[in-house]
C-alpha cells in the first residue's frame, strides 16, 4: 500500500489537528468518571452542596470542551476523507489510461471498474472512520485502563484478565478476516464482468432472444457474491459479541469484588461507580476498535487491489528519441510491413494468435482482411499503432520499426475505428 504515502504526507497537517482534537476529547471523557467519584465520595458523603454544584459545573464545562473538539474532528475527517477519495480515484483513472492493452487485459476490465469505484470508497470510508473513531478508541481504552488502575489497584486485577483476552480476539479477527473480504471483492468483480458483458452485447441478446440465459447466468454470479458476503458477515458476527461478553463478565466481577470491598470498608462507593464507568468506556473502546479492525481488513484488501494497479510499470517501453517531435511535421507515406510476426495475448509463451505473418501494404492501397471470429483481424491492426508488442518479428511504418518511433507522432497519424466504443 505504498501509494497511500503520497496522500498521508499531503494531508498530515489536517490529520495532526484531528489527532489533537481526538486527544482532547478523550481526556474530557476520561476526567468525568473521576469527577463523579469525587462528587459521590466527597460531596454526597459529606453533605456538601457547594462542592457538588462546583464539581457539576466543572463536568459541564469539560463536556462542552469535548463537544467542541468532537465537532472539529468530524469536520476535518469528513473534509480530508472526501478529498483523499477524490484524489485517489482521479490518480487511479489517470493510471488506468496510461496502461497498455496487455496490462488492461491482465487486470480485467470489470475488475478495474470495481477498483475505481467500490475499492476506493472502502479506503475513503476507512480514512473517515480512522479520524473519527479509530484514533479515539485506543486512546480512550488505554486512558481508561490507566485511570481505573490508578483509582483502585485491587479491582484492576479484573482488567489484567479481560484486556489480554479481548486483544487475542481482535488479533484473530484481523488475521482470519482478510481472506474473506478479498473473496468478496473478487466476487463483486465477477458481478461487474457479467453485467458489462450483457450491456456490451445487449443487441445480440435481443436478436437471439437469450434473456432467460442471461438472467440465469447473472443470478448464479449474484448468488455467489451473496454467499461470499454472508460468509464474511457471519465470520465478523462471532467477534463483536465475544468482545462484549468478555467485558461484561469483567463488569460483573467488578461489581462482586467491589461489593465485597465496600462491605469490608476497603472500597468507596464512588470508586466502584467510577470503575464501572471506566469499564464501560473500555467496552466502548474495544467495540469501536473491533469495528475499526473490520473496516481496516476490508480497506486493506481494497488498498492492495488499488496498489496492484498503481504498481504497474510501463507495459511498452519507448526509447528516448533524440529530436523528439521532429517527425510531427513530416508526412507519413503510409507503407506498412509485417515481417515474420508472431503474437500471443497475456502469456507470450502461450498459443500464438498470429503466426508468421508477412504482409506489405503500400501507400494508396485499400486492403481488406477477411477471417472468422477470433482469427486475429483486429489484433493485426492493433500492432500498427503499437497497442501491443509482437512476440517476435517486426512491424514497420515507412520502413521504420514502430518500437523506434515516437508514439505520439505515430498514433497522431493513424486513425482507428474500434468495434466497441469503450474507454476500458
Amino acid at each position: 500500500m505504498h501509494f497511500l504515502r503520497t496522500y498521508i504526507m499531503k494531508y498530515r497537517g489536517p490529520f495532526s489537528i484531528a489527532i489533537l482534537c481526538v486527544m482532547l476529547e478523550a481526556v474530557c471523557d476520561l476526567l468525568q468518571p473521576t469527577i463523579m467519584s469525587k462528587i459521590i465520595d466527597v460531596g454526597i458523603a459529606g453533605n456538601d452542596l457547594d462542592y457538588i454544584v462546583f464539581m457539576g459545573g466543572v463536568m459541564l464545562l469539560i463536556t462542552a470542551v469535548g463537544a467542541l473538539t468532537a465537532t472539529g474532528r468530524n469536520i476535518l475527517s469528513g473534509n480530508v476523507s472526501q478529498r483523499v477519495g477524490t484524489e485517489i480515484r482521479a490518480d487511479l483513472y489517470r493510471k488506468i489510461q496510461g496502461l497498455s492493452f496487455a496490462q488492461i487485459d491482465k487486470l480485467d476490465k470489470a475488475s478495474l471498474v470495481t477498483r475505481l469505484t467500490n475499492d476506493v470508497t472502502l479506503v475513503q470510508n476507512f480514512t473517515n472512520g480512522l479520524m473519527r473513531i479509530g484514533l479515539k478508541a485506543p486512546l480512550l481504552g488505554i486512558g481508561s485502563l490507566v485511570m481505573a488502575t490508578r483509582l483502585n489497584l485491587e479491582l484492576a486485577v479484573v482488567l489484567a484478565l479481560v484486556v489480554p483476552m479481548v486483544g487475542l480476539i481482535l488479533l484473530l479477527n484481523l488475521k482470519m478476516g482478510f481472506p474473506f473480504f478479498l473473496r468478496v471483492q473478487q466476487a463483486l468483480d465477477r458481478v461487474n464482468a457479467v453485467m458489462r458483458e450483457y450491456l456490451a452485447g445487449v443487441r445480440v441478446v435481443k436478436a437471439f432472444n437469450r434473456f432467460a440465459y442471461e438472467v440465469a447466468k447473472f443470478k448464479q454470479i449474484n448468488e455467489a457474491y451473496q454467499n461470499q458476503s454472508i460468509k464474511a458477515m457471519r465470520f465478523l458476527a462471532l467477534f463483536s459479541p465475544g468482545v462484549a461478553m468478555t467485558v461484561n463478565f469483567g463488569i460483573v466481577a467488578v461489581l462482586w469484588l467491589g461489593g465485597v470491598g465496600v462491605g469490608n470498608g476497603r472500597t468507596q462507593v464512588g470508586h466502584i461507580i467510577a470503575f464501572i464507568n471506566y469499564m464501560t468506556q473500555i467496552l466502548f473502546a474495544l467495540m469501536v476498535m473491533s469495528l475499526a479492525f473490520n473496516m481496516f481488513v476490508r480497506a486493506r484488501a481494497s488498498a492492495g487491489r488499488i496498489d496492484e494497479v498503481f504498481s504497474q510499470e510501463a507495459g511498452l517501453l519507448w526509447p528516448a528519441l533524440a529530436g523528439e517531435g521532429e517527425e510531427e511535421g513530416r508526412t507519413l507515406k503510409g507503407r506498412v510491413d509485417f515481417t515474420e510476426v508472431y503474437f500471443a495475448y497475456a502469456d507470450p509463451a502461450g498459443e500464438p494468435v498470429l503466426k508468421n505473418i508477412n504482409l506489405t501494404c503500400l501507400p494508396g492501397e485499400t486492403v481488406g482482411i477477411i477471417g472468422g471470429t477470433g482469427a486475429g483481424k483486429s489484433t493485426l491492426v492493433r500492432l500498427i499503432p503499437r497497442f501491443y508488442d509482437t512476440v517476435s518479428g517486426t512491424v514497420k511504418v515507412d520502413r521504420q520499426d514502430v518500437r523506434h518511433l515516437n508514439p505520439r507522432d505515430l498514433r497522431k497519424k493513424i486513425a482507428v475505428v474500434p468495434q466497441k466504443t469503450m474507454l476500458f
